[in-house]
């Protein structure tokens, strides 16, 4: 009887113990660390149906960020992954801001333009065009904002891209993360740092970079692209 209670109490826990698992910290950590694999298991591990409201809010925003890393690292079910948060995309239309909408269906098309060669053309324009309706449909939408700087800043010149409108776009979203006090354990203030810090270099203000990419470090030592990496490569270039 005694063993019958533990495993009765132990399973209604254990909803609470994979939350405190896969807290915002934990996932949060994982980004600075480049263990997408904790990323990984998280997404793996909830099934969308049984997901509350804000629940699904949360795990969409991590599957925009995840997706990008299974298609990097040519992962076999990436496509899946996209087709499903295309399906959950629909599901938050008229729950999340259009903005927020609208940017993950950018990043969508974005994705689909990277997993098909014949479809890189038609969804990476589609991408652009979605992220320039985001921005519109809100200016201040940070997210928004970041994908519209990413778009500028990896697009080339012939299809619109601008690194100088993609420092505009990464500066303006970065501050509004701060004013809204949404940078603790964010991996999309995080993100776009990082961004941030790679377009001052790419327009010509490295040690503006430098400055930045040490303050970073100063909030996130684990932070070990920046750490390891890409500071390395700007100290090194400076020089």
């Amino acid at each position: 009887m005694q063993k019958l209670i533990i495993a009765i109490i132990m399973l209604s826990l254990s909803p609470i113990l994979c939350l405190a698992q896969y807290s915002d910290k934990e996932m949060y950590q994982a980004y600075l660390k480049q263990d997408m694999a904790y990323w990984d298991s998280y997404i793996h591990h909830y099934n969308w149906s049984q997901l509350s409201k804000s629940e699904k809010e949360r795990y969409i925003n991590y599957e925009y960020g995840y997706i990008a890393t299974a298609i990097d690292e040519k992962q076999p079910d990436a496509k899946k992954h996209n087709d499903d948060f295309l399906e959950h995309i629909d599901e938050m239309e008229h729950i999340l801001p259009k903005a927020t909408i609208l940017t993950y269906r950018s990043s969508y098309a974005a994705y689909r333009a990277k997993l098909s060669t014949w479809e890189y053309a038609k969804q990476g324009v589609k991408a652009m065009q979605l992220a320039k309706e985001a921005v519109k449909a809100d200016k201040n939408n940070p997210l928004a904002l970041t994908l519209l700087g990413c778009v500028d800043f990896y697009a080339p010149g012939l299809f619109g891209g601008s690194k100088p409108n993609a420092l505009k776009s990464f500066t303006k979203a970065e501050k509004i993360f701060c004013q809204q006090g949404d940078t603790i354990n964010n991996w999309n203030y995080a993100s776009v740092c990082m961004q941030l810090a790679m377009c001052l270099d790419k327009t010509g203000k490295t040690d503006e970079a430098i400055a930045l990419c040490r303050k970073m470090l100063q909030r996130d030592p684990n932070f070990l692209f920046i750490r390891d990496e890409y500071l390395p490569q700007l100290l090194k270039k400076r020089k």
